[in-house]
């Protein structure tokens, strides 16, 4: 039985990247795990829009759906403050590890229906960050 690879680019509203300026999280579009993943990982991408300075990070949360738990015909997705933390990168070179830009990667959880990205840059309202995901997955032929 051979196996395959899909790498799926993970969007904000259509979109390959997202431009945070906030300090509140931003929410991909919604993930749709295939029935054949045997196992996913996650890589973010983040790229400090002005020069890093202390404290510019991002911190990285995964919100899963196991389908339609309120019965409305949609998946429902973890909340926010309830959503499961993946990772932080930090952008600022003085620290350890710090550089920008700066990637990462995390495995997933493939047995929810789907998953979504949230980001969060407590310091994006000064200095934006340009973030970009990719979904790996190993696949059952």
């Amino acid at each position: 039985m051979a196996n395959s690879k899909v790498e799926t680019q993970v969007t904000w509203s259509a979109a390959s990247s997202v431009t945070v300026s906030s300090a509140t999280v931003v929410w991909s579009d919604a993930f749709a795990f295939n029935v054949d993943d045997m196992e996913a990982d996650l890589q973010v991408s983040v790229d400090n829009a002005g020069t890093p300075a202390s404290g510019d990070v991002c911190t990285v949360y995964v919100a899963y759906s196991t389908g339609d738990i309120l019965g409305d015909s949609s998946n429902d997705f973890d909340t926010t403050e309830h959503s499961e933390f993946a990772m932080q990168l930090d952008t600022y070179a003085t620290n350890t590890p710090g550089e920008d830009p700066a990637r990462r990667s995390a495995p997933l959880r493939i047995a929810p229906t789907a998953c979504k990205i949230g980001v969060s840059c407590p310091n994006a309202a000064t200095r934006n960050m340009v973030v970009r995901a990719r979904i790996a997955t190993a696949r059952s032929a």
